[in-house]
């Protein structure tokens, strides 16, 4: 399988920078700039024009960006950033730089203003986002893998997830699996036990887990660059008849969002088919957030799987199908599973057996 297409990538880049009007991209993302060249070092920019792409960096990362980003020429910072891009404006001739609003705080933006003078700086908010919506199959490849992973991992958390062992204490073993295998994890996993569950990013603690009760466990593995993510339900001993109506009403609103997804249909539509069945079921007040993310090489991304998003789905894609009830003083139920969006529908790839 061939590596990377970054020349596709950046071509991308081009095809909406054409249509916004402007002559280049001022890229500050440090997740873009790894997914547009390659380059994985700190502190480095990208200018992309149509003729010509550089990678700003500083000294120490000189020699690491020109053996990772051939498709780039490097530029090394002498003195000041500010300094260095105005001269790759002014040499270029560039008049308007589309930039990453969403990344670059106001003071540095109005610094770079003045610093390039009549170049006008034009926000563009989640255009390398929107190419990264779409995965190639080196980055489908990646996530499989970082999937085996966690599945791995998340099988014996819930072995682990024992009466009397501490949340805190099963979260830290959780992190020590992933380091024995070469990974780190997504996000600090979440492991939380009766009513802790109804804190849907609730911090593993000193509580105890108890028999005749419930965990909910959520991790993921960050293996090379890519991520994964999955929740699940760690049923303890005898379970009462409320938790076992949340949980099946949670369970077929997943289920109902996974049978809606396929390519054509708005992503709109996938939150409303989960979030529809728990708000008849008469818990629509304690699903709070959005069905699911998109997942890639960060833990979230886009698509957001949201009653908002407009976005059409398409092949390629990778989110999760997370629907949850938090019930404040009781505790909650989600069940997550990342999904790659196929040509017919899609593929559940965090299915246990």
């Amino acid at each position: 399988m061939k590596g990377p297409n970054y020349k596709l990538r950046v071509g991308s880049l081009l095809k909406i920078l054409k249509k916004s009007g402007c002559d280049s991209f001022f890229v500050t993302n440090e997740t873009n700039v790894s997914y547009l060249s390659g380059f994985l070092g700190k502190d480095s920019m990208l200018l992309v024009t149509p003729k010509k792409c550089f990678l700003v960096t500083d000294s120490r990362y000189t020699e690491e960006a020109r053996k990772t980003a051939p498709g780039f020429e490097t530029v090394t910072v002498r003195h000041s950033t500010y300094d260095t891009v105005r001269e790759l404006v002014s040499a270029n001739r560039l008049g308007r730089m589309a930039f990453e609003s969403m990344n670059l705080p106001y003071e540095v933006a109005s610094r770079l203003s003045s610093a390039l003078g009549k170049t006008k700086l034009v926000p563009s908010r989640n255009s390398i986002e929107v190419i990264r919506f779409v995965k190639e199959p080196t980055e489908v490849a990646a996530i499989r893998r970082s999937i085996r992973l966690a599945k791995a991992v998340l099988r014996q958390a819930m072995e682990a997830a024992r009466p009397g062992v501490e949340e805190a204490r099963l979260a830290n073993m959780i992190e020590s699996w992933f380091i024995e295998n070469g990974a780190r994890m997504s996000f600090e996993p979440i492991v939380a036990s009766g009513k802790n569950a109804a804190m849907p990013h609730a911090r593993p603690g000193k509580t105890m887990i108890r028999n005749n009760s419930f965990v909910m466990i959520d991790l993921g593995a960050k293996l090379g660059l890519y991520n994964s993510d999955m929740t699940r339900m760690v049923m303890l001993g005898k379970q009462n008849s409320r938790f076992k109506k949340i949980y099946g009403i949670v369970a077929k609103a997943h289920d109902m969002a996974i049978a809606k997804v396929k390519p054509g249909i708005r992503i709109a539509e996938v939150d409303n088919a989960a979030r529809g069945h728990i708000e008849r079921s008469g818990y629509g007040k304690f699903f709070g957030h959005a069905t699911g993310h998109g997942v890639g090489m960060s833990i979230h991304e886009e698509p957001s799987v949201s009653r908002s998003n407009p976005t059409t789905i398409e092949a390629g894609m990778v989110f999760t199908i997370e629907p949850a009830i938090y019930i404040p003083g009781f505790g909650g139920v989600r069940i997550e599973d990342m999904l790659l969006v196929t040509k017919n529908g899609c593929e559940v790839l965090t299915r246990l057996t």
